[in-house]
């Protein structure tokens, strides 16, 4: 599935979307560690459709998914 990268997290993998297989956010999270360099260092967000996920939820493969690293705001 075609997952979008934001921020640092798309610095690190030199694209703003790569290409991971995964059933679930977990497996995605698995995933992404093993091809971004420093992910596992990171804090990050998931998004699905636009909305933040925190738990392992089950994919399909038709999700918007992305990758996003903290915001900053002020």
């Amino acid at each position: 599935m075609k997952v979008l990268l934001f921020g640092l997290i798309a610095e690190k993998a030199g694209a703003s979307e790569i290409d991971v297989q995964g059933s679930s956010t977990g497996e995605l999270r698995q995933a992404l560690t093993g091809r971004i360099v420093g992910l596992d260092r990171m804090m990050y967000a998931i998004a699905v459709d636009r909305r933040i996920v925190h738990e392992d939820i089950p994919l399909t493969g038709s999700e918007e998914i992305a990758v996003l690293p903290p915001f900053a705001g002020g």
